[in-house]
């Protein structure tokens, strides 16, 4: 059989069409869903390439964000107890008994695992007596006078409540923790079941004198572990000897670091009884609350430390509710500004980690400086090795008619921690 050439030519054709067929059908589309596959391979490992160096250029600031939780986390628990030990407390209630010049004895209640209570303040507008309408027209008041008699009477009000060495005292610290206890009771109805921390409530029995009472009831107001006082019964009045009954409540709130193994060592042989009863110094930063002169503190303090390198806030705030942190081995940019409006006085500070207010516009919160100047007091530290970079940048904008004292002490002379900005002619920079 002959074949012509256009026949020859439409085989070649149909050879190189099954040919093309054949490569794209077992090796052109194996090669294209390999490519496919390898491509989506590669944006799955780019994504988790970028991902993973994401996470390990965090890991210093989530480290810093968890030492600065941590040290929110133990400065706002501070004064509460780790745990409720009742041979501790019977220890330390009866030391401010002694202390205070007081008999007595304590009588526990179960300790009780319960809700977590909210407060609904109220503001509420008393009545006045009836008879304060004879009095004002036998006197011929105005309105204008009244507002001046009214402030009269809350200023003589103020002044007999702090009397502490006559029984009115006594009397009013009644009324008032009756009062708390009214609030406190009428917050049951709002409890988060979910929420729980441990109390216990116990009475103390007492039997003294008045000037025992008041010392008792002032050690137990300004105790670095809050201890509630519910109610007060004075059940027999002499002129030199009084009895009563106390009511307390004590709170319980775990700790994080190791407070709690300190707080329960056990040995009889120790001193008991401290300047604070249950001192335990956790997260404090060794800032030393200076109560009689300053109105702010700071600490500047190594990358290395167990505390953040950046801590600022009002003195004697116990719940450190006013503190601000930061955590970084480099130089803290932080601003604090101070106003004045009036006779009131006003702060509010900031750092890369936070503000106090949460809200920074406006003045900030309202405080009363401690003496004719405002004082911070700034506590730093030597510096540990040349990588020691942790620097507090302090910029003040003062506001007020008062100097700004700001004490540094304990910094390093060959290479300082702390500088300061701000106007010289209202700021003063102390180094101790």
């Amino acid at each position: 059989m002959k074949i012509s050439n256009k026949e020859k030519i439409m085989l070649y054709i149909l050879g190189i069409i099954i040919v093309g067929f054949a490569y794209y059908q077992f090796v052109y589309s194996y090669q294209i869903k390999s490519i496919q596959e390898k491509t989506k391979r590669e944006i799955e490992l780019e994504k988790r390439y970028t991902t993973t160096m994401s996470t390990i250029n965090s890991i210093e600031d989530r480290k810093s964000d968890i030492k600065i939780l941590k040290a929110k986390i133990s400065d706002e628990s501070l004064p509460f107890y780790p745990s409720i030990s009742e041979e501790h407390i019977i220890l330390e209630l009866d030391t401010l008994l002694k202390d205070s010049g007081l008999d007595g004895g304590i009588k526990f209640d179960r300790i009780v695992s319960d809700s977590v209570e909210t407060v609904d303040k109220k503001s509420e507008t008393l009545p006045e007596s009836s008879l304060q309408g004879i009095v004002d027209e036998y006197n011929n008041i105005t309105e204008g006078a009244k507002e001046n008699s009214n402030t009269n009477r809350n200023y003589v009000s103020s002044n007999n409540s702090n009397q502490s060495q006559t029984s009115s005292n006594a009397k009013d610290s009644n009324s008032n923790n009756k009062t708390s206890t009214k609030n406190y009771s009428n917050a049951r109805g709002s409890k988060d079941k979910k929420n729980t921390v441990q109390y216990m409530k116990c009475e103390v029995d007492f039997e003294g004198s008045y000037d025992g009472l008041n010392k008792l009831l002032n050690t137990i107001g300004q105790n670095e572990k809050k201890i509630v006082v519910n109610s007060l019964k004075i059940s027999e009045d002499t002129i030199d000897t009084i009895k009563g009954t106390i009511n307390l409540e004590i709170y319980s709130v775990p700790k994080i670091d190791n407070e709690l193994e300190s707080y329960l060592k056990w040995d009889l042989n120790n001193t008991y009884g401290k300047s604070v009863p249950f001192n335990t110094g956790a997260a404090s930063g060794n800032i030393d609350d200076n109560k009689d002169t300053s109105d702010f503190v700071a600490s500047v303090k190594s990358v290395n430390s167990d505390l953040p390198t950046i801590m600022l806030g009002k003195t004697n705030d116990d719940l450190r509710t006013t503190y601000v942190y930061a955590d970084s081995n480099s130089t803290e940019n932080v601003e604090m500004i101070l106003t004045q409006e009036g006779d009131k006085y006003y702060y509010k500070y900031k750092t890369s980690k936070g503000t106090f207010p949460a809200n920074y516009d406006g003045h900030g919160a309202e405080f009363i400086p401690t003496s004719d100047n405002i004082v911070l007091n700034v506590l730093s530290e030597n510096r540990i090795t040349s990588n020691d970079k942790s620097e507090l940048k302090l910029k003040i904008i003062n506001q007020t008619d008062r100097l700004v004292n700001v004490d540094i002490s304990g910094d390093d002379s060959a290479d300082p921690r702390v500088t300061v900005e701000g106007d010289g002619s209202n700021i003063s920079v102390n180094q101790k």
